[in-house]
């Protein structure tokens, strides 16, 4: 069985924080390209990458650069974890640097791909840019904005893809849950048709792009675009990612 922790009282500290980070992302204007990379090297490959980073605001902006394992969450958050950690085997350079006003600055990312791993492993390369004032009613803190640049490596000749699917249960949104037993990062496309008691299609229920960690898995409820009337339908899921096409069948009771 799979299950969620109880978050109940994490929730006003997350939801302060990120008023607080959102109010300090305002004072910059920075952007990433490209906005990921996913990469794909055998053992003991090596490549380099540059990523650019724009400013662009009429100052410059200084900015720090760390790297940072992580992993994704059920609802699709970047959390650090140590699991399937590229970090030890990325090089940034330069790590700190300023971007001029209205202008770009370049950032090389060496990688060698570790022998005797396997899948999909993972860094988040994070531009940090230098502590400002912000604050929400009386209280007043000091928060440094910060971009992240997800990198993920593949290694060929170690795939293992995999992907399970529960679809179905009851509500007003049909309940999803995506699980990738695999060693690889499955980025799924694809959609939910939804029939009636006689086959009839009444709804469609598309899915955008959407990663799924190895060893993880994704919990959505996907809504129709109009109220489906009470009752019980039959719902065909169809997935596609670049290890092939993923099917399953589900019940959806909706009251």
């Amino acid at each position: 069985m799979l299950e969620r922790g109880n978050e109940t009282m994490k929730r006003p500290l997350v939801v302060l924080t990120g008023l607080l980070l959102a109010q300090a992302l305002a004072q910059v204007n920075l952007a990433l390209s490209p906005a990921r990379l996913e990469l794909v090297l055998p053992p003991g490959g090596e490549v380099t990458e540059v990523v650019r980073l724009t400013n662009g605001l009429d100052r410059e902006e200084a900015i720090g650069v760390a790297l940072r394992p992580f992993a994704l969450t059920p609802q699709g958050d970047v959390a650090e974890s140590p699991e399937r950690n590229l970090c030890p085997h990325l090089t940034a350079t330069p790590t700190a640097f300023t971007v001029p006003p209205r202008g770009t600055a370049e950032v090389r990312l060496a990688l060698k791909a570790p022998p005797g791993a396997e899948g999909t492993l993972a860094c988040l390369v994070v531009f940090t840019a230098q502590p400002r004032p912000t604050g929400l009613g009386g209280l007043r803190i000091t928060a440094s904005p910060s971009l992240g640049l997800a990198v993920y490596l593949t290694l060929r000749g170690t795939e293992r893809p995999a992907l399970r699917a529960r679809v179905g249960g009851e509500g007003k949104a049909l309940p999803l849950l995506l699980e990738n037993p695999g060693n690889v990062l499955q980025r799924v496309t694809g959609g939910a048709r939804v029939l009636d008691g006689e086959g009839k299609e009444v709804a469609r229920l598309p899915i955008a792009e959407l990663p799924v960690f190895p060893g993880g898995y994704r919990e959505l409820a996907l809504e129709p675009e109009a109220p489906l009337p009470p009752g019980r339908y039959r719902v065909v899921l169809i997935l596609e990612s670049a290890y092939g096409r993923y099917a399953a069948e589900g019940v959806w009771a909706v009251p």
